[in-house]
């Protein structure tokens, strides 16, 4: 995995594009990631080259947010537009996991950006959380989940553009098309990025994730990334 962050440090630098924020946890800590959870008790976050997230309880969430600015407590993102990669897995009865962009704090308010992999429904939806149970769908798109098995995701910001990939596989083996397009500019504020997993109706929840990268997306056009992919 150190290969391939060296490798994508590389492309950025070659593609002009700017790697804002990169985690592995190969460090076995997940410094400058706040927890966040609706039980404390009942959530666990351990490091084993995945940051896996797990809470016991009923109808519960257990997520953990940072960003490339650390004179912020919490963590933030430095600039509104970026590009957020990860991968994730996720054990039985997980019904979802998420991935989060300009999150504003604190994040309970659940103000911001969310694309979720539901494995309940087998699909890819995109939301506007604009508070505690008020979330507005922007657009989905079926997709089948298997837990147990890892899925890279793409996900970016870029003004009022929004727009989501999901692929399996290695990064390089990223499609050219995304799977999902809105536009929505109620949050333009850098935020925070994140990521996490909740279950309904059932009292386990685990999910783990690897490979965070965040881009300054000015070059990362298809046309160019692509291209740049091939190299390798």
């Amino acid at each position: 995995m150190v290969r391939v962050i060296l490798i994508l440090g590389f492309v950025c630098a070659v593609a002009g594009a700017s790697c804002l924020f990169e985690d592995l946890f190969d460090d076995g800590n997940a410094e400058g990631w706040t927890e966040y959870n609706t039980f404390p008790d009942s959530a666990h976050y351990t490091v084993d080259g995945w940051y896996h997230m797990e809470i016991q309880y009923l109808d519960a969430s257990v997520s953990a947010f940072s960003g490339d600015d650390d004179t912020t407590t919490p963590w933030c993102m430095s600039i509104p537009d970026y590009t957020f990669y990860c991968k994730s897995k996720t054990w039985s009865p997980t019904s979802h996991v998420g991935f989060a962009v300009r999150m504003e704090s604190p994040f309970s308010s659940e103000q911001g950006y969310m694309a979720w992999l539901r494995y309940t429904m087998n699909d890819v939806v995109l939301w506007r959380h604009d508070g505690p149970g008020s979330y507005v769908q922007l657009a989905s798109h079926p997709w089948t989940l298997e837990h147990g098995e890892e899925y890279w995701i793409r996900l970016d910001a870029w003004g009022g553009s929004l727009k989501v990939k999901v692929w399996q596989g290695t990064f390089w083996d990223e499609p050219s098309g995304y799977i999902i397009e809105a536009y929505d500019n109620t949050y333009q504020g850098p935020g925070s990025l994140g990521m996490g997993c909740h279950s309904w109706g059932t009292v386990q929840n685990h999910a783990a994730f690897d490979s965070v990268m965040v881009c300054d997306p000015l070059s990362l056009e298809m046309n160019t990334w692509a291209g740049i992919k091939t190299l390798f």
